[in-house]
């Protein structure tokens, strides 16, 4: 069948429903629906990659069923980032199931006034994942709020001013309280966190708040110094690590803030001839596909990426077709995943 022959009567075959549930659906008027039913309706539009005319749509709705994701980030290549794709992906999948596209912009903070999402109206809400330190996330979150649109903080919390708004998050301090609780068992004594310091995420600190929990709650006499490393490349990790080393003895554990820099780790210490984890233990943070090639396998947390970017679409998606969010806060849980470096 091709595309241009798709039509609502053939989207309400497949699904087992009349054709005006469908035009209900495709149209955002959710609220006499079973989750059974658009669930049904849903799958029945991606299988059968049913798209409604947008511009007869937004006349009628004067919608523009389009949601804009803006991403501060200082680097131009910011889709390189592991956790950026994961919730790039899941809230693209999540919009789109339900009839809606998703406009991406990625910039340095200091370039947001010139954001086209924001000095052009072309969406019916904003997502926003904010770095920067704690007063330029509040700027930036502010000028999103400015807009007038409803507004999803990714991974950052949402100010209490922000009336239409909604934050999804995971808990990084928990999973690296465990993270850390897991090294003291193994033996760990003197703990070095080195983090990323190009871009200054709520997660990151966040992290590192539950490493720091952790050590102060062993009794145990633990020792944790905090090691920032650029962008956290190859180079960025071998840098920070051979400076700290000229002062300070080899530390008994290495936590590193994501794993692209837990496996940077692994390769220096291999290159000094150092064994893990007989000598040093190291751990990352996040387990996206790529962690399980690292040799020794990381020992790490898996963040939820792809479900958060999930559950923040689902949650504009609710605000769109209600008319408020049903929840200020969600927070998705993270899971430690053991390997071989404890």
């Amino acid at each position: 069948m091709s595309q241009n022959k798709i039509t609502l009567a053939d989207v309400a075959r497949r699904a087992g429903v009349s054709a005006m549930s469908v035009s209900n659906f495709v149209n955002g008027r959710h609220g006499a629906m079973t989750e059974t039913t658009r669930d049904r309706i849903a799958d029945a539009v991606s299988a059968l990659n049913y798209r409604p005319h947008s511009a007869a749509r937004s006349i009628r709705s004067a919608r523009t069923w389009s949601v804009g994701l803006i991403v501060v980030d200082e680097s131009p290549t910011y889709l390189s980032d592991g956790y950026t794709t994961q919730v790039v992906s899941g809230l693209g999948d999540m919009l789109n199931a339900r009839g809606y596209t998703l406009q991406l912009e990625g910039l340095p903070g200091g370039r947001l006034t010139q954001s086209r999402l924001i000095r052009h109206r072309q969406t019916d809400g904003l997502c926003v994942l904010p770095s920067g330190d704690q007063a330029a996330r509040k700027r930036i979150i502010a000028t999103v709020a400015a807009t007038g649109q409803p507004v999803v903080l990714l991974l950052e919390t949402l100010p209490r001013n922000i009336a239409d708004g909604c934050a999804v998050l995971q808990s990084d301090r928990k999973g690296a309280r465990e993270l850390a609780m897991h090294l003291l068992a193994a033996g760990a004594q003197r703990i070095l966190c080195l983090k990323q310091t190009f871009n200054q995420w709520q997660a990151v600190s966040e992290r590192q708040a539950g490493i720091t929990d952790a050590v102060e709650a062993s009794g145990k006499g633990a020792h944790l110094d905090v090691l920032g490393c650029g962008e956290g490349g190859f180079e960025d990790v071998a840098n920070a690590l051979s400076a700290y080393l000229e002062t300070a003895p080899m530390p008994d554990a290495i936590m590193a803030s994501n794993d692209q820099i837990g496996i940077a780790v692994l390769k220096e210490l291999k290159s000094r001839g150092v064994n893990v984890p007989g000598e040093v233990k190291v751990t990352g943070f996040n387990a996206f596909d790529f962690w399980k090639y690292s040799d020794p396998v990381l020992t790490t947390v898996r963040s939820p990426g792809f479900e958060l970017g999930q559950e923040a679409g689902r949650a504009m998606i609710e605000r769109l077709e209600t008319g408020v969010f049903n929840r200020r806060r969600a927070v998705l849980e993270t899971t430690l995943q053991p390997g071989e470096t404890v």
